[in-house]
């Protein structure tokens, strides 16, 4: 009797802390590996690869199973596009690097190609990724289905103190080319995790009319070419 009483805590006890344990580890697939920027995301046996296809180009985010960006300005990879039906790579193999971002640490490798053609039923593309700073996996390969992705919103705010040490490496709006500071500025324009800070609101209108070509291939379509610069006559 006395030996039940002690038995039976001990058992529900462990009970529970099995139904905890399942519980957390079912949860924690649901929160980690999401697409954070409208991409596939593949896991490999130490990072979630997300790649995000536009018809500007590819651009892939790795990170860490806890959903950390890794610092890539030491990570390169290569993208080949597969076709159904085909042994051979829709074209030869594009290389990913860092994109340029003066003050800021990269967290991406991306490549500007025409993707307007790739048939978009059935077409794969393989990943190679070398310099990855885990000692159990320094490189890695792996597939994902080649899908345009959504487009991302582009959000403008004031920048703060926090900025500070970007806005110092950056000095010049890339619309106007005038100092940042010049028009009441700076203002910080984030598409997904690229930043860029722009003199003021009137360059925030050339900005959202093409912003691959200030913020690079990211989680947005190519814009239709302009008729005219018209940097020449820019007014705030």
């Amino acid at each position: 009797m006395i030996q039940n009483l002690f038995t039976r805590p001990c058992k529900l006890l462990a009970a529970i802390a099995l139904g905890l344990g399942t519980a957390a580890a079912a949860d924690d697939g649901h929160k980690h590996g999401a697409p954070l920027h409208g991409g596939s995301v593949k896991m490999t046996k130490e990072y979630h690869f997300e790649a995000v296809f536009t018809g500007g180009g590819v651009t892939l985010y790795p990170r860490t199973h806890g959903d950390k960006p890794l610092d890539t300005s030491k990570v390169t990879a290569t993208a080949t596009f597969l076709v159904p039906g085909s042994t051979k790579p829709l074209f030869a193999p594009s290389n990913l690097v860092p994109p340029a971002a003066p003050g800021q640490r990269p967290t991406s490798l991306a490549v500007a190609v025409d993707l307007g053609k790739v048939p978009a039923a059935g077409t794969t593309v393989e990943f190679k990724v070398a310099g990855l700073p885990e000692a159990g996996e320094p490189t890695a390969t792996f597939q994902v289905p080649f899908a345009p992705a959504k487009t991302a919103e582009i959000i403008s705010a004031k920048a703060t103190a926090a900025d500070a040490r970007a806005v110092a490496a950056q000095k010049t709006c890339p619309v106007s080319k005038e100092a940042l500071d010049s028009m009441g500025g700076p203002l910080k324009v984030t598409r997904g995790d690229r930043s860029v800070f722009l003199c003021c609101k009137s360059c925030l209108k050339d900005l959202r009319a093409d912003p691959d070509k200030y913020l690079g291939v990211a989680t947005a379509p190519p814009a239709a070419p302009k008729a005219a610069d018209g940097h020449g006559d820019h007014k705030h």
